[in-house]
């Protein structure tokens, strides 16, 4: 009997290659994620430190400075903070595809393992017929052995 070979090999390959790209895109957007994080605790220790500094300037011109720098590091913040959820998002969506294609590769390996079972089963049964077949011919031959020798 032939070697046993995986009738749906290829989509079982390309399926797995999307789960690989999947898990890239996932870790991917989990190391983006963790990049603006430490971009927004950057901007949030800016903002701490600018607050902790001395506001009681003698110089108008200086504290209007300060307050126009503090102004745009608060909506640097939010537009981080904003970045930071788009990324979620992309991460959560990342997350569902990876999910998507690990069940449809775990359906191939099922598909192939049943596949593989049906094969060898049928080549259990060959060999038993086989079996059966020489024990019927030898069988046969003593018979007709013991019968020309009485």
């Amino acid at each position: 009997m032939q070697p046993y070979h995986f009738s749906m090999e290829k989509i079982l390959d390309w399926r797995e290659d999307l789960e690989e790209v999947a898990k890239k895109e996932v870790k991917d957007c989990e190391n983006l994620l963790i990049m603006e994080k430490q971009k927004l605790e950057s901007l949030l220790k800016e903002s701490r430190k600018l607050k902790s500094d001395n506001l009681f300037k003698s110089n108008i011109d200086s504290v209007k400075r300060h307050s126009l720098y503090k102004d745009m590091l608060d909506e640097n913040i939010i537009q981080q903070k904003l970045v930071i959820k788009n990324v979620e998002m992309q991460l959560n969506i990342a997350q569902e595809k990876l999910l998507k294609a690990n069940k449809n590769k775990r359906i191939m390996e099922k598909l192939e393992e049943k596949e593989r079972y049906g094969h060898k089963e049928a080549e259990k049964k060959e060999e038993q017929k086989q079996l059966d077949e020489i024990s019927t011919l030898q069988f046969g031959r003593n018979f007709t052995f013991n019968q020309k020798v009485k």
